[in-house]
């Protein structure tokens, strides 16, 4: 193909994915949590508050040094920092036209501008170049890794094997179990390309030396696994479900495991009553193309698709095998590593029929159901609510009619994690917290948090019974009761997600051994605490208003 017109068509390509990237990109419900935590250890003061924010936190420290600088140069605005996100994945288009290109046959172009054009339209991508997190950005550099492997299983040089051995590093920096990745890669390239002459001679070296450079990364590893002061509140449960839905994320633009999935695929299909067509047709339309295009790339196994294969399987497992014993979420972006190898499958196997009609046709179909999807349905990747958005309650307050006079307590997250979008609210003396970093309430004072969480629900069983809570009680004397004055409001600002137990219900979880060892601790908690100030202030103020959006949820008290 003709070097102008491969430009062209690949310019083209690029600037359709900003276009599709650029729509939404201001999201007005703010940040939510993962969002707010990264941007708050990326603006802690370098060096050393910087790298204790990350020693604790569980995530690798590349990302935030990257989002540190973009700030430096930017702004740390939602607009500037959701660009930090954008900006590799367009990055990733190009990257992967050249890992299309390394893969088809005499250095294909047609096969890096399919490659391409796939990324331009990934809804599981254009989402994640939308968020201020870690995944565009790594799958940038897993797409670099790729083109590397790709590389040297042709031609182990010493330049190939040693970019393959940094990008593996930068990978591994990039994201906590990125070396699970890693390490599948390595035994892969070194299974499909030990025959070759130059292979023991570079590609050891190089390992060797990478190995050297990642002890500090194994330091790292080893603190967040074993001796971490981070630690999760709880684990969403395993399902089934979440296998499959693994694959609609990647190759369909309908997406549903970002958080947590149903716990059903079939009732994604069907409810009982009626069929939703809408996830019928566009997830299952592209999944079966995509699928029918790697099982016909399976067919080739040359040593390109045996690498493709072998660390795809072994990440999968691994993940698999992880979440069933409850160490770690099974979520489509925690394997995003491997996303840029199974597109190339697909895109191989696409161009792997003889018959053009054949490519045409499916192509032609992928594009238009995907494209269609991301600009015009409700559940389009550009038009997903962040729904824990933490300028919400902030614009509540607002539209309540808040004022410098009235109380606010924050439940759950603490008052300091709404500052970015209300210092009038987060800074007066008249607004607290009960935050998910301190259960004065219910723990003893002489335990540590980390001992709460893990024997909690045994030692404070009776307390979610109770309906006296001395500490609590005066902690609402203290705040709200003994000094608001007669016209002013208390504003109970409630996140949904964990205080999801009404009074009855969660009398009923914590009588019933079975559903007391199924609930998650923290849903008891916070349950309790919300019903509790409901129901105390209810005795003495009077309930004016109750007001739900997305997951938040405003009580309005008055006292009159």
């Amino acid at each position: 193909m003709d070097k102008k017109k491969v430009f062209l068509i690949l310019l083209g390509i690029v600037v359709f994915s900003i276009l599709l990237r650029l729509i939404n990109l201001d999201k007005q419900e703010g940040m939510w949590n993962d969002e707010y935590l990264t941007w708050e250890i990326a603006k802690a003061a370098f060096p050393k508050e910087f790298f204790e924010a990350i020693m604790r936190n569980c995530h690798a420290p590349l990302h935030y040094l990257y989002l540190k600088a973009w700030m430096y140069f930017f702004s740390d605005s939602d607009y500037s920092l959701r660009m930090s996100s954008l900006v590799p994945g367009v990055i990733s288009v190009i990257s992967m036209y050249f890992a299309g290109r390394e893969l088809g046959k005499k250095a294909s172009d047609s096969t890096g501008l399919v490659a391409a054009a796939f990324c331009a339209i990934s809804s599981f991508l254009i989402y994640f170049s939308q968020e201020v997190r870690i995944y565009s950005l790594l799958f940038l550099l897993s797409s670099l890794h790729l083109i590397c492997a790709i590389k040297t299983l042709d031609n182990p040089t010493k330049k190939h094997c040693t970019f393959f051995v940094l990008t593996a590093l930068l990978v591994m920096l990039e994201h906590t179990i990125g070396f699970v990745f890693v390490f599948f890669s390595s035994v892969s390239v070194i299974l499909f390309a030990s025959k070759k002459t130059k292979f023991k001679k570079f590609f050891l070296t190089s390992l060797l030396i990478g190995f050297i450079i990642f002890i500090p990364v194994a330091i790292f590893l080893y603190n967040v696994m074993f001796n971490q002061q981070y630690f999760s509140q709880w684990w969403a449960p395993f399902s089934w479900a979440k296998l499959a839905f693994f694959f609609t994320d990647l190759f369909s633009p309908y997406l549903v495991n970002i958080t947590n999935a149903p716990p059903s695929f079939l009732s994604m299909v069907y409810d009982g009553k009626t069929i939703n067509w809408g996830f019928t047709l566009f997830a299952f339309i592209p999944l079966t193309i995509a699928s029918v295009s790697m099982v016909k790339a399976i067919f080739i196994m040359d040593s390109k698709v045996k690498y493709i294969l072998l660390t795809s399987i072994g990440v999968y497992l691994t993940v698999f095998a992880a979440s069933l014993f409850g160490k770690i979420l099974f979520l489509t972006k925690y394997m995003i590593e491997i996303y840029p190898l199974l597109i190339l499958l697909a895109i191989y196997g696409l161009m792997s029929f003889k018959e053009k009609g054949i490519k045409v046709i499916l192509g032609t179909i992928y594009l238009v159901v995907s494209v269609f999807f991301i600009v015009a349905s409700e559940y389009s990747p550009v038009k997903l609510v962040r729904s824990e958005g933490q300028n919400i309650p902030v614009v509540m307050l607002k539209v309540l009619q808040y004022k410098d006079t009235d109380k606010v307590v924050f439940l759950y997250y603490p008052k300091t994690r709404f500052e970015k979008y209300s210092k009038e609210i987060t800074q007066n003396k008249n607004t607290t917290d009960i935050s998910k970093y301190d259960f004065t309430f219910i723990k003893d004072e002489n335990e540590t948090m980390k001992e709460t969480y893990k024997d909690g629900k045994e030692t404070y069983k009776n307390v979610f019974l109770s309906l006296k809570n001395n500490p609590l009680e005066k902690f609402l004397n203290k705040n709200v009761y003994s000094t608001i004055k007669k016209g002013d409001k208390f504003f109970l600002v409630d996140f949904s997600p964990v205080s999801i137990f009404t009074p009855q219900l969660l009398q009923k979880k914590v009588t019933s051994e079975k559903k007391y060892e199924e609930t998650p601790f923290l849903y008891l908690v916070f349950s309790y605490i919300r019903n509790y100030i409901v129901n105390e202030s209810e005795t003495l103020l009077s309930l004016s208003d109750v007001v739900a959006y997305e997951s938040w949820r405003i009580y309005v008290f008055e006292k009159t």
